[in-house]
């Protein structure tokens, strides 16, 4: 046994200011330990192996130290360049992991001068007790800074550009904890006992049990206990393809017809006991590390691996139990800002199946409980891209909402335009917006994405924008149905004059 501390601490570490700092870690039994921190020294001792001290609130510094200290084993742990400033929690799937290396504006953002007080740390990928140590080059667990080019290309795009907008805005560190996973479902990264409280989320248990009754446990068991083999060349050749929006569309034709795994082999994107898609896995093997790391709150882009499985109709349900789980673990109504889920049409298996839908589900869930807020990207998508490229995009988009909502920057419209009501006047269709700064306007055609239908017959129509309402012009003589971007796959054209595109809709009138 030897002093060990948790795994978001080590050098060139972000700390948050303004809040209580809690620093935890492992010794032997009955050891008497010190922490200082920026020159606040602090004693404790261990309880079953474990210690937790926790600082007063401090101001933002650009350099300073950690020092603890075991007695009974005679061991010190250092970390000179530490800094304290904002910390940001991004989580999710792909999209929020999606580095740097694959972003469109890559050499755009790698140009750009050094930040060593913009720093990233990266999870590793964990999502069963013990599947660390079986990594045989792990590349995550410390923390980053926006310097040499292989450490930038590392950031999670969407954090990276989250991150720029607090430095330049806040003058002070910041800090990315990237904890995702592609491919995962909420329910993968919520509490188990939150999951189990709610009876609408009780169709994940009966796809899990289904699952079993396929799997032989001993050859499963077997499989999972081997370690984790290096990518082959084929492989990391296909990923960087694909990350890079390249035509796959052939692949993922053919793929429904390629021969099945084995399902009594371990495959972390099965659901199955030790996968990263089982529900809880995540929340016990990732997010509980990171907690009660101190952090201003919570980034989110998640929600194509739920329309993959279809779970559509429960995943408010599910995105509701997961954001309460979360404040639950940190014991505190952090913010939540969620990322909408972009245009995707997609192909074969991989084809999207309810977008539209899915994303009813996010703004549900963001009406649902407080403090939570979502951004649109629907000029951000690719019709056959699962991982759009335009990461900057999304994530200026969520510096601008954050700046306004946690720090209080009226200075920009940073909310996206959301349909509020719709009335009709004789021959007209008016639909009033909210954050609409200066007024509407339109970028392209408008008819292309808007649609109008009357017992189920399409109507033309002509359009014009007047500050914060759009007027539909034809002929109507029964209740009519508009739709504005309420497809898998749609291209944004209506936009508040601070360019932030409106969210889609559909309604009757």
């Amino acid at each position: 046994m030897k002093l060990q501390l948790g795994q978001l601490f080590g050098e060139h570490m972000v700390l948050q200011q303004g809040k209580n700092i809690p620093v935890w870690g492992t010794s032997v039994n009955n050891d008497e330990i010190t922490v200082a921190l920026n020159g606040v020294e602090k004693k404790t001792e261990t309880v079953n192996g474990r210690f937790e001290v926790c600082f007063d609130p401090m101001e933002a510094i650009d350099k300073t130290t950690l020092i603890v200290k075991s007695k009974k084993l005679d061991e010190e742990i250092c970390f000179r360049d530490i800094a304290i400033g904002e910390v940001w929690l991004a989580g999710g799937q792909s999209n929020m992991e999606f580095i740097l290396k694959y972003d469109f504006d890559r050499e755009e953002a790698l140009s750009t001068e050094d930040d060593e007080y913009l720093r990233c740390f990266t999870c590793p990928q964990t999502p069963f007790l013990g599947y660390q140590e079986k990594e045989i080059l792990p590349e995550h667990g410390f923390w980053r800074r926006w310097k040499e080019e292989d450490e930038r290309i590392m950031f999670s795009a969407v954090g990276m550009y989250m991150g720029r907008i607090l430095r330049e805005k806040l003058k002070v560190p910041v800090g990315i904890i990237s904890c995702n996973w592609g491919g995962t479902p909420a329910a993968a990264w919520t509490a188990l006992e939150d999951l189990e409280a709610n009876e609408k989320l009780r169709p994940i248990f009966e796809e899990y049990e289904e699952s079993l009754k396929q799997i032989d446990l001993r050859k499963y068991y077997e499989s999972a206990a081997k370690p984790v083999p290096l990518p082959t060349k084929e492989m990391q050749e296909f990923n960087d393809r694909f990350m890079m929006g390249e035509d796959m569309s052939e692949f993922f034709k053919n793929l429904g017809s390629m021969p099945k795994p084995d399902p009594s082999l371990w495959n972390a994107f099965t659901i199955s006991p030790l996968s990263a898609v089982k529900h809880s896995a995540l929340y016990e093997n990732m997010l509980k590390k990171v907690a009660p790391y101190a952090i201003r709150g919570f980034l989110w882009y998640q929600g194509e691996d739920d329309d993959a499985r279809e779970r559509i109709d429960c995943y408010d349900e599910s995105m509701i139990t997961m954001i309460r789980s979360w404040r639950k673990l940190w014991k505190e109504e952090l913010p939540f800002y969620q990322v909408e889920l972009a245009p995707f049409r997609g192909v074969g298996i991989t084809a999207a199946k309810r977008y539209h839908i899915m994303r009813e589900k996010q703004y549900a869930a963001s009406k649902a409980l407080p403090e939570v807020y979502e951004i649109c990207i629907l000029d951000a998508g690719e019709e056959y891209n699962i991982h759009p490229r335009h990461k900057k995009i999304v994530g200026e988009r969520l510096g601008r909402i954050v700046m306004k909502h946690s720090y209080g920057d009226e200075s920009l419209t940073a909310d996206c335009p959301r349909f509020v009501e719709a009335r009709r006047e004789e021959h007209r269709i008016v639909i009033r917006f909210d954050h609409c700064a200066d007024g509407l306007k339109t970028a392209g055609d408008l008819k292309k994405y808007l649609f109008l239908e009357e017992q189920d017959r399409a109507i033309d129509y002509d359009y014009e924008t007047d500050k914060d309402e759009l007027i539909l012009k034809g002929f109507f003589t029964e209740k009519v149905t508009v739709s504005y971007c309420y497809s898998n796959y749609c291209v944004a054209v209506l936009y508040n004059s601070e360019g932030q595109p409106a969210f889609g809709f559909t309604c009757e009138v």
